[in-house]
């Protein structure tokens, strides 16, 4: 088994509530990834994929193989394949988000050969093609193409990388990594007031601490 599929990814889902499903965590798309290139049989695979069909996904090392700029309906968006580099697996999705798109043109811009790290809905897998499609993609970082000996999340790379999504409250609400000692209270403020005070006290307590900071800007989900 590859060593890519015994390290821990846990990240969680940046995404508004009407892009991706209303989960409160992502799975590994890499553990996907090598799971069912590993399922002996049709219908191990087949019930791998109706698991996961709808549910979002996040996927490290994507090296990209094909891009090209795509324009349907007025929409202009970046149509991807890459491989997923535990199964040597394509995963196909085109990227539409404006904060998405920018990142990909940020100095330097994303081109093939480079590795990018993906958010997105599993919508089906085409296995004539040997290739997983995605639907509302989200593009989180300029990734490197394979991990680093040991165990490797997403917060080494960036500080302000969302490591926990709450979204069973009235609003979604994102935690980034520089922000994590507050879940240590989840369990407790959950127990005596449930969702609804959980998601308060999330959402003041990122704000306070963006405003020490000097930032702008809510917390609720928003789409990248």
């Amino acid at each position: 088994m590859s060593t890519l599929s015994r390290i821990p990814l846990y990240i969680a889902l940046l995404f508004s509530c009407f892009a991706l499903s209303a989960r409160a965590e992502v799975a590994s798309g890499n553990d996907f990834a090598l799971n069912y290139t590993e399922s002996r049989t049709p219908i191990q695979k087949k019930s791998m994929v109706d698991g996961a069909q709808g549910h979002p996904h996040y996927f490290r090392y994507l090296k990209i193989i094909e891009m090209q700029e795509v324009d349907r309906d007025g929409i202009t968006g970046v149509q991807i394949t890459a491989v997923e580099p535990s199964s040597e697996m394509h995963v196909k999705f085109t990227v539409t988000k404006p904060n998405s798109l920018s990142l990909l043109r940020e100095t330097p811009e994303s081109k093939v050969g480079d590795a990018i790290a993906v958010l997105g809905n599993l919508a089906s897998v085409d296995a004539g093609t040997n290739s997983i499609l995605l639907n509302s993609p989200i593009v989180r970082e300029k990734d490197r193409l394979s991990p680093k000996v040991g165990k490797e999340l997403l917060d080494e790379i960036n500080p302000r990388a969302v490591v926990y999504s709450y979204t069973e409250g009235p609003r979604p609400v994102m935690v980034e990594a520089r922000d994590q000692d507050i879940l240590k209270y989840r369990k407790e403020i959950l127990a005596k007031g449930g969702p609804k005070a959980w998601c308060e006290f999330l959402e003041k307590e990122i704000a306070k601490r963006r405003q020490q900071r000097g930032e702008a800007g809510a917390t609720g989900g928003t789409g990248h």
